[in-house]
């Protein structure tokens, strides 16, 4: 583990503490996936993504936290998604800097089938509100590892699922095909494959691929043209 990976665990650690509070001796947090991506456009790497998924066990039920630092072209987003059991989204929050200035402080959360935002920019503090649909996940711009959420949602089987994208203020559908897919090399070693197919309304695609339990190996986003391929593979 390099030190900007330990540094990167650290902090996530940190907000764990803060997102999972624990009431009960018996509650336990434990880890789903943890690892790296290269972020590539077209050939050319442009980025790479840490990333920490937990899940905690209690009293209250399971809740998961998700927390990442991703360095894309010259910005640098730390995203923190906290879920239910069903992995539908109950509190988030995303900052992304370029350089030393913020180019924008998301906090929201969802309750009563709205999302509910603070938004800080340059320009200043705004508030964003929109319906969302019954059981809508998260998937944000330019945030590779929440894909591993979507298919923990989805298992073998596909299906149409709500998403709300916060960056862009809007709740869009994903319907998503499953199949076996071809092996994937990662750091030599060869990874057999689930491959999912996401289509929005607009027929643009998100495709991913996990190795058999779930953990995610590949993203590529049509619209963005940027692919995410783990650096070592799952643990």
């Amino acid at each position: 583990m390099t030190l900007r990976e330990q540094a990167f665990r650290t902090a996530a650690l940190g907000l764990l503490a803060a997102a999972f509070p624990q009431s009960r001796s018996d509650a336990q947090v434990s880890t789903v996936d943890e690892g790296s991506f290269t972020i590539s456009r077209g050939s050319t790497r442009v980025g790479r993504e840490s990333f920490l998924i937990r899940r905690n066990t209690g009293a209250g039920g399971e809740t998961y936290l998700s927390t990442a630092t991703i360095d894309l072209d010259s910005r640098k987003l730390t995203p923190v998604l906290r879920t239910d059991s069903a992995l539908v989204p109950l509190l988030y929050q995303l900052d992304i800097k370029q350089g030393d200035q913020t180019e924008l402080s998301l906090k929201g959360a969802v309750g009563r089938g709205r999302f509910t935002a603070q938004v800080r920019t340059a320009k200043g503090e705004s508030s964003r509100e929109y319906l969302v649909s019954d059981q809508a996940m998260l998937l944000d711009e330019d945030i590779f590892h929440q894909y591993a959420l979507l298919a923990q949602r989805l298992g073998n089987s596909g299906g149409t699922v709500p998403v709300v994208v916060p960056q862009k203020n809007v709740q869009i559908t994903l319907t998503a095909k499953v199949a076996e897919g071809e092996p994937l090399m990662i750091a030599r070693t060869s990874i057999p494959t689930r491959h999912y197919v996401a289509t929005a309304a607009d027929g643009a695609t998100r495709e991913f691929w996990t190795d058999t339990r779930g953990r995610l190996l590949k993203v590529a986003i049509e619209p963005a043209g940027l692919t995410a391929l783990r650096d070592q593979p799952p643990r």
